[in-house]
């Protein structure tokens, strides 16, 4: 019991003094050539496509609703 509270202690003191010093950066603008490619991360939609057995190709939209789980259409 007292290895318990003496470890939650320090946890405690090791916790305190690094969320004084620790602060985020500032953020930076990102240069033109990176930011081209990140229209991608706007797409919420996306196509989930299969063969069946006689080799056609059935593709059907999904997407994700506001809980996060996949819904097909």
């Amino acid at each position: 019991m007292l290895r318990t509270v003496f470890a939650i202690a320090v946890a405690g003191l090791i916790f305190a003094a690094v969320s004084g010093t620790a602060q985020a950066a500032p953020i930076a603008p990102l240069p033109p050539s990176y930011t081209v490619d990140l229209g991608i991360l706007s797409d919420v939609q996306w196509r989930r496509c299969w063969r069946d057995r006689w080799g056609r190709l059935h593709c059907r939209r999904c997407w994700r609703d506001r809980w996060g789980r996949v819904r097909c259409w």
